[in-house]
C-alpha cells in the first residue's frame, strides 16, 4: 500500500470515528412546523416631557422636549402644542374657568428614531401675588401641558405611534392671584 493511500485511509477512518462519537455532527433536522418566523415591525414612539421653572414675579419658564424613543422612524404630519389652563379656588376646576390658551404650536412630519426637538416658552402670570405668600394661601393654579397630536386632529393609526399614552406631559404651579 502506498503512503498516500495509507494516509487517506487514516484520515477517512478518523473522520468516521469522530462522526460516530458525536464530535462532528451535521445540522439537526428541524421540522418545518417548529420554525417560527419573527416579523417585528420597527415602530415609532413619540414621547413628550416637560419641566417648569418658577421665576421671580410670576415668570414661568417651560422647557419641553418631543423625542422618538421608538425603534422606527416617525413619518406622520403632527403638531406639538404647549397649552396653559387656569383654575381658581375653591374648586380648582379648569373646565369651570374656561381659560385655555395654546401658547406654542410647532408642526412636524418626520422624526428619526432617537431624535428629539425642543418646545420652549415662558409665561408671565398676571396679577401675581407670590408663590407661597405668608398673607394668604395660593388661590389659583396654572396647568401647562405639552401634547403631540396629528395635524388633522384624528387619532394615530396603528403603526404610526406605538404608545400614544406618553404623547402628553404636564406640570402645575400654584400661586396667589391678587384679584381673586
Amino acid at each position: 500500500m502506498k503512503i498516500s493511500k495509507l494516509f487517506s485511509s487514516i484520515v477517512l477512518g478518523g473522520f468516521v470515528l469522530l462522526t460516530a462519537n458525536g464530535v462532528v455532527q451535521a445540522a439537526p433536522n428541524i421540522p418545518v412546523k417548529d420554525v417560527q418566523i419573527i416579523n417585528a415591525k420597527l415602530c415609532a414612539d413619540i414621547k413628550a416631557s416637560l419641566t417648569l421653572n418658577k421665576g421671580t414675579n410670576g415668570l414661568v419658564t417651560i422647557s419641553g422636549t418631543v423625542t422618538n424613543i421608538g425603534k422606527g422612524n416617525f413619518n406622520t404630519a403632527s403638531v406639538a402644542e404647549m397649552i396653559m389652563n387656569l383654575a381658581y379656588a375653591p374648586k380648582y376646576s379648569y373646565m369651570m374657568t374656561g381659560v385655555s390658551v395654546i401658547m406654542v404650536s410647532k408642526p412636524f412630519s418626520t422624526l428619526k428614531a432617537g431624535e428629539s426637538f425642543a418646545v420652549n416658552t415662558s409665561y408671565q402670570i398676571p396679577d401675581f401675588g407670590g408663590w407661597n405668600p405668608a398673607v394668604a394661601a395660593p388661590n389659583a393654579k396654572r396647568l401647562f401641558t405639552l401634547r403631540v397630536i396629528r395635524q388633522d386632529g384624528s387619532p394615530y393609526m396603528s403603526g404610526e405611534d406605538c404608545n400614544t399614552g406618553n404623547n402628553t406631559a404636564s406640570g402645575e404651579v400654584s400661586y396667589l392671584d391678587v384679584k381673586h
